[in-house]
């Protein structure tokens, strides 16, 4: 939360014993699991009585003491105790939720980036999920662009979760409505089905690809591993955080306070069990930052596996073979990248400069190159290469290759 703790009010003995009294309610009446919820609520007033709030000076800090307390008895990660200033009179409310969905438009509603890699496979970034309602729009535009890709990345690892467009995305992995999760409530259940239509393409057959890290949670760990339980994507990067119960929040504007308590447990239909404490477990752990260069690496090796033609199998084989290079770069020790300075044809021209060889066309901007192996380079975010004929220690034809397989031959001109 935004508010300065000199904002509240002081924080007098009977404030603190309300704020702690109404916890310890809300608590014992709502939290999902009753024993625990008892357990809570007893622990918050046991305390309260020995006077272990005595010396909290501040409401945010009161906020924070009572959270450590009740995580004593289940370390629930969704269970929180805020300090809350209510709006003013006829003002928007400054909760939680509230701001994070005041700046859903200008965050695009989560989705950060969209591209096509190497290989056409898809590649989305999402932040977070906001509501069906709010956000379906930009996911069926999301989902429309990456239309005609072969595999699919959702990249997570930055994903903490939110509301139900979780079981949107979810449903264009898959061709007819699926039961992918159950909320099970003190008193009822609620089975969550992907959507029987969407806006768009549908992907059932689609390789599918979950990058994950240790702060991917809640809403973002309910698509991994529900996903994952019914053998529609492969998780790739490190185990997730652990956060599986919903929640809801509750308010007391003269107490300052908003709680956030899960009253519902997550059930997978084939687990049964659900990713809470122990997070998402990967099918192939990988360190966050190489978790996506590794999720493309195995989206390629299956898609080559998968070629139907030789056209294809090559086109995909060069994008793996990049990708391949980017986790283990080429050194290209001991060679002196000078002697493929030079002009090429009428319109090509190579540079070295700073230690780096820089390729020129018809005036265009400089790209530069990056080795692959012994006188191969690639450039443009490796669509395209450049491959020398090196005689005596010279090189003398520049050979020019694109990922479609298009090939120019250019002979070096006379210095």
């Amino acid at each position: 939360m935004a508010n300065e703790p000199s904002a509240f009010p002081p924080l007098s003995a009977d404030l603190t014993a309300r704020i702690v009294e109404k916890t310890s309610e809300t608590v014992r009446d709502k939290y999902i699991f009753e024993d625990d919820a008892k357990a809570m609520s007893q622990l918050l007033l046991a305390k309260l009585k020995e006077g272990a709030f005595r010396d909290v000076e501040t409401i945010p800090a009161l906020a924070t003491a009572v959270t450590e307390a009740l995580c004593s008895v289940r370390n629930d990660l969704h269970l929180c105790a805020m300090a809350w200033m209510p709006p003013p009179e006829g003002g928007g409310s400054d909760g939680l939720i509230d701001r994070w969905q005041s700046l859903w438009p200008r965050h695009n509603y989560e989705f950060r980036k969209l591209e096509i890699l190497l290989g056409n496979v898809g590649y989305l970034d999402l932040r977070g999920f906001p509501t069906a309602a709010a956000a379906g729009p930009t996911a069926a535009a999301a989902m429309q662009f990456l239309a005609h890709t072969d595999a699919l990345l959702f990249d997570l690892r930055d994903n903490g979760g939110g509301e139900d467009l979780v079981y949107l995305l979810m449903s264009y992995l898959f061709d007819k409505p699926t039961h992918v999760h159950t909320a099970r409530y003190r008193d009822h259940d609620d089975q969550n089905w992907t959507y029987g239509y969407v806006s768009g393409p549908r992907f059932p057959d689609r390789p599918a690809y979950v990058v994950t890290s240790g702060s991917t949670f809640s809403a973002g760990e309910d698509f991994s591993y529900n996903l994952q339980q019914l053998g529609r994507v492969t998780i790739v990067g490190e185990p997730t955080r652990g956060g599986a119960h919903p929640v809801e929040f509750f308010r007391f504007p003269d107490l300052f306070l908003e709680l956030m308590i899960p009253i519902a447990y997550s059930e997978n239909p084939v687990s049964h069990a659900n990713w809470e404490e122990t997070g998402v477990v990967p099918d192939i752990v990988a360190a966050a930052d190489d978790a996506l260069d590794v999720a493309h690496e195995k989206a390629l090796e299956r898609l080559v596996a998968e070629a139907g033609d030789e056209e294809t199998r090559r086109y995909r084989e060069w994008a793996l073979e990049s990708v391949r290079a980017r986790r283990v770069p080429y050194r290209a020790d001991g060679v002196d990248l000078a002697l493929y300075a030079g002009a090429y044809g009428k319109s090509v021209k190579i540079d070295f400069q700073a230690g780096s060889l820089l390729l020129t066309w018809g005036g265009r901007r400089a790209y530069r190159l990056t080795p692959l192996s012994e006188h191969r380079f690639e450039f443009d975010h490796g669509t395209q290469r450049v491959s020398f004929v090196v005689d005596d220690g010279r090189a003398s034809e520049l050979v020019w290759l694109t990922e479609d397989g298009d090939e120019r031959r250019l002979d070096r001109a006379a210095e």
